[in-house]
């Protein structure tokens, strides 16, 4: 089971390749502002542009539009950074909250019905920096999808977690603003280690559906040596809910222009503060063209004309009831970092 491990050779960046019609066969991107027509082309660091059919079901960052205005969520081409970054303050401090997890209706959750959801965010290795070696701030979550207090699936707003907490509320430290983000859902019975490697809370109406263990800066080297260890443990094949392939993204205004020359042939994806949503390429069309908004009460997606007193139109009648997704919470400072301080 790949819970940790990614091959960054894959990442992907946001250069347009060889532009995709809008029209072919399952090709269901987003359309970046000026390409009416076309849909964005991912190539990834080997030199291999992803087809339209390998989007469709990968999975992406895309933010929560701020404004009503717009699109309802933006893919990362079309963010501009928001934080300028400088010589002063190249670097940026990141935290991370998973405020929901959606789990699409068509998925079979049963009393038995687990998911380990990891996270690898840091510098990327194409940042500007040279003062600090290539990090991964890792987390682990393990997810109960059915709640036994209740006797139902999951709600998604019981699916959250504070990434913080993991890490002993230090922010994931990003050196030169160029990070590089990626993250794997797989769903699987309850095994025998699961419960040995997460600790839940038991009892009544207090059973917390959620724990999570974070592994701050740590190596590729390191993340592939745990990845073996978690792998030994397990004894069956999991499902991938959902994966992504790494992501390169600019954090700061000057992280993008450093890495991009000012081209704007090259289109680096960006992550700004405020809320991201985790989903399928594929779903772009569905979220955008729904007018989405979020509601953290519910922690759902729905349209913005939908009634929260009806819970109906949030769930059975949300048409974006069916498509499953993650949305987390961002927040960023710029920063400089001391290569020569020592935690220890």
């Amino acid at each position: 089971m790949s819970v940790f491990s990614f091959d960054l050779h894959q990442t992907l960046t946001g250069v347009p390749g060889a532009a995709l019609r809008k029209g072919r066969a399952r090709a269901r991107g987003p359309v970046l502002p000026g390409e009416d027509g076309f849909a964005a082309a991912f190539v990834r660091d080997d030199g291999v542009a992803a087809s339209a059919d390998d989007m469709k079901d990968q999975f992406v960052v895309f933010q929560l539009n701020d404004s009503m205005d717009g699109p309802a969520i933006l893919n990362a081409e079309a963010v501009k950074p928001k934080l300028a970054g400088s010589d002063d303050e190249p670097d940026v401090l990141t935290k991370l909250n998973l405020i929901s997890f959606h789990v699409g209706a068509d998925e079979r959750i049963d009393k038995n019905t687990r998911a380990t959801m990891r996270i690898n965010f840091g510098k990327d290795a194409s940042s500007t920096d040279r003062m600090f070696d290539t990090a991964f701030w890792a987390v682990a979550a393990g997810l109960k999808l059915y709640n036994d207090s209740t006797g139902q699936p999951a709600q998604t707003k019981d699916l959250s977690a504070d990434m913080n907490q993991a890490f002993g509320n230090r922010p994931i430290e990003i050196p030169g603003g160029l990070g590089n983000l990626s993250f794997e859902v797989v769903k699987h019975d309850e095994p025998k280690w699961w419960q040995n490697v997460f600790s839940f809370l038991r009892g009544g109406t207090g059973t917390a559906l959620t724990s999570v263990l974070g592994f701050p800066a740590v190596t590729q080297a390191a993340i592939g040596i745990i990845d073996e260890l978690v792998g030994r443990l397990a004894d069956q094949e999991p499902e991938v809910l959902f994966k992504s392939k790494p992501m390169r993204l600019a954090l700061t205004g000057k992280a993008h222009d450093e890495f991009t020359g000012g081209s704007p042939r090259v289109r680096l994806g960006s992550l700004n503060n405020g809320y991201c949503v985790l989903a399928r390429y594929g779903d772009y069309n569905d979220i955008a063209g729904s007018n989405a908004v979020f509601y953290p009460t519910h922690g759902l997606l729905a349209p913005a004309d939908a009634d929260p007193a009806n819970y109906a139109s949030l769930t059975t009648k949300n048409p974006l009831h069916g498509l499953t997704y993650a949305i987390f919470r961002v927040r960023m400072k710029t920063t400089v970092l001391d290569p020569n301080f020592s935690f220890r």
